[in-house]
């Protein structure tokens, strides 16, 4: 069975954009700015690059091609909650997952916490497109390079399973193009030499190689052999926690702190399920205009306590709902996970105190994390 999952969105900013803004499918999406912008193309959808748009031209050169395209200025905020939720989602099937990029995870079959590591892929794959909408491709393998080709030739979304001892073999036939550790210009030097496929590449001796390639030359080398030159860095926490609440009606200062209130009592409850603490707590809004403002706060201490996070939830709502329109949408995220509690006490507890000690520990900490939201978080007095 194969030993390794790469799971890839090719198609990630589009997909999230295509959420919020509501388009069907089919419909032409670039994101980078207005179409009669100055900047360029950040991403597009399928439909616009088969018309011939690529990230990197202009704007109005992306309007002239579809003109009939939806444009979108592309938030960042929108992604960040999307990979979020995308990790917690992965995380349902694998105890560790290796982050190579915000739209790129490699999985080990090791972490897999039940079945095979085939169907943990097709499990996924089903709820990141019922859950979250989005596309997604997985290529499984004995080594990365074969598990990320084996995704990109079933994207946007498929699963492809390389025979267990045929990675090098499913390389061989197959375009340089398909390498992602070499470059365009790479691979017009190689091609002036006559190697054209993987193979060829792998069947080159390693002073050839580097002659022709250059910089880089050992990892598309070794890559190309279906060596395994990366040790995966896999984490069993992920990134950060993300709850989100939609306001559907007309709401006052205090229903948005509430609301904050409300998502920082889920957040307890997920780092509990999770067996994890957090250091920082960031409280979003949005407003009808669809613009982010968000606040955040490091926490003196780690900690995963409703009693701690509600409070500072509920003073950086109250700071947000002061500035621009009041908001439809907010969001509470938690980060700097880690399994570490607050840290204890360097003196033993005698046995016969320890329940009590545990209560006045935990009304200390509440009291604390009470008391520094509203010292820090308060506007302060100017001096005279």
């Amino acid at each position: 069975m194969a030993t390794l999952l790469t799971l890839v969105l090719p198609d990630f900013v589009v997909d999230v954009e295509r959420r919020w803004e509501g388009l069907a499918p089919t419909h032409p999406l670039i994101v980078g700015g207005a179409a009669d912008g100055p900047g360029q193309v950040v991403a597009a959808c399928r439909v616009a690059r088969a018309a011939g748009v690529r990230p990197g031209i202009s704007l109005r050169e992306g309007a002239l091609l579809v003109p009939h395209a939806r444009f979108v200025p592309g938030i960042l905020d929108r992604y960040a909650e999307a990979a979020s939720q995308l990790d917690e989602l992965v995380r349902r099937w694998c105890a560790e997952v290796d982050w190579v990029a915000i739209d790129r995870a490699v999985v080990a079959a090791s972490a897999v916490k039940s079945g095979s590591l085939a169907a943990a892929a097709d499990a996924m794959q089903r709820a990141i497109r019922d859950e979250l909408g989005l596309g997604s491709a997985a290529g499984l393998a004995d080594t990365e390079v074969a598990a990320s080709v084996a995704a990109a030739l079933v994207a946007p979304s498929g699963l492809l399973q390389v025979l267990p001892g045929y990675d090098e073999r499913f390389l061989a036939p197959l375009d340089l193009c398909w390498l992602p550790p070499l470059s365009a210009a790479a691979r017009e030097r190689l091609a002036e030499r006559g190697v054209t496929t993987i193979g060829a590449l792998a069947a080159m001796a390693g002073h050839e190689a580097e002659a022709a390639i250059g910089a880089g030359w050992a990892t598309a080398w070794r890559s190309a052999r279906a060596e395994a030159p990366r040790a995966l860095a896999g984490t069993a926490l992920p990134r950060t926690l993300t709850r989100v609440l939609p306001l559907t009606h007309q709401v006052s200062s205090e229903d948005v702190q509430l609301a904050a209130e409300h998502l920082a009592d889920q957040l307890s409850q997920g780092l509990a399920q999770i067996g994890a603490f957090a250091h920082a707590l960031t409280v979003r809004v949005m407003g009808v205009d669809q613009r982010f403002r968000g606040r955040g706060f490091t926490l003196r201490e780690s900690t995963r306590q409703r009693a701690d996070l509600a409070p500072v939830a509920r003073t950086l709502a109250a700071r947000l709902w002061k500035f621009g329109d009041p908001p439809v949408r907010v969001s509470v995220v938690a980060s700097g996970l880690t399994a570490d509690g607050p840290q204890l006490s360097l003196f033993g507890v005698p046995s016969h105190d320890q329940s009590s000690s545990r209560r006045l520990e935990g009304l200390r900490t509440a009291r604390n994390f009470r008391a520094l939201a509203r010292g820090s978080l308060a506007r302060r007095p100017r001096a005279s």
